[in-house]
């Protein structure tokens, strides 16, 4: 049987390595990671080192685990995609068990292509270049009656995986005939707080976005399904990553000519309107806190196809 864990460089899915490797050992292990070429760069040190991890190889006298400070500025992006490719080439000489898959192309490269800016209903990023990068690479290389697929939803959130009535990631990939379990929805029961020990215990430090705050380790803290407190809280702790997605917004606008927007104003009346990542970072600098609406932070949902509330 073999065993792949969708591993996003997040908490919940190392841990869920973890659980998977001590029930059924390392040798049919496998580590998914589909790459947007746009993740924090502590993400990828966090994907070597907790990878590294789960099956027991030091790398140290191997390659080098670059810190978040050695890599490119990512707005220069035909240098970032040249770091990445590289970091990746010595991923797979060393640790073959983690596959490292992408596209080739990142969010805003995929909203220009289909000529239409991801929301909170639609998101073309994830589908891509996520759900369709780890598709692909099942179909070609897995027998799904040989096969158990593992995501690191935990139990805090088990109506991700799976809400009783039919909905969610299980019974939805059940249907197109493959078979997902979350393995942090059961015994042993760990939620956010009992994995951050998990690490501290293994000696890993943990992704820096959740020191930041932020709710996932996916894509530079930049999420379309996210909502303006989690928007807020980019602007106030990565502002070059804000200004960069704020102008790519305005890009996208000139070229399609359409009035989108990733955030919507439901001010006056809650009408939903178009609300730029322009117009929100004005607004805050007016009024500060009480002039970004919604209290919402949203989250990231890539392989569950659907808007995650995590207040």
């Amino acid at each position: 049987m073999q065993h792949i864990v969708m591993f996003s460089a997040g908490a919940g899915s190392w841990a869920a390595a973890k659980v998977v490797a001590k029930r059924f050992g390392l040798k049919d292990l496998r580590l998914l990671f589909t790459d947007t070429l746009m993740e924090d760069p502590d993400a990828y040190r966090f994907l070597i080192e907790g990878a590294a991890n789960v099956f027991g190889l030091d790398l140290a006298d191997k390659m080098n685990v670059p810190s978040h400070t050695e890599f490119p500025d990512f707005r220069d992006r035909s240098k970032w995609r040249l770091y990445l490719h590289e970091l990746r080439a010595q991923v797979s000489v060393h640790m073959p068990q983690l596959i490292w898959l992408k596209d080739g192309r990142d969010v805003w490269d995929v909203f220009f292509d289909e000529r239409f800016l991801g929301n909170s209903r639609r998101d073309p990023c994830s589908k891509i270049l996520k759900r369709r990068e780890a598709d692909r690479w099942l179909t070609k290389n897995c027998d799904p009656h040989n096969t158990i697929c593992y995501v690191g939803i935990d139990f805090t959130e088990a109506h991700r995986f799976d809400d009783g009535s039919g909905g969610g990631l299980g019974p939805r990939r059940a249907l197109e005939g493959w078979r997902y379990e979350a393995p942090l929805c059961s015994e042993p029961w760990m939620a956010k707080w009992d994995i951050m020990e998990l690490m501290q215990g293994e000696n890993i430090a943990p992704p820096r976005l959740y020191s930041l705050g932020f709710s996932h380790n996916n894509c530079f803290g930049f999420c379309i399904k996210a909502g303006h407190a989690h928007y807020r809280l980019l602007l106030q702790t990565l502002p070059d990553v804000y200004s960069y997605h704020e102008q790519k917004e305005q890009e996208i606008r000139a070229y399609l000519k359409k009035d989108v927007s990733i955030l919507a104003d439901r001010r006056n009346g809650n009408r939903k309107r178009p609300l730029t990542l322009r117009a929100f970072r004005e607004r805050f600098e007016k009024d500060g806190n009480n002039a970004t609406g919604d209290s919402d932070y949203g989250g990231c949902g890539c392989f569950t196809d659907q808007s995650v509330l995590t207040e």
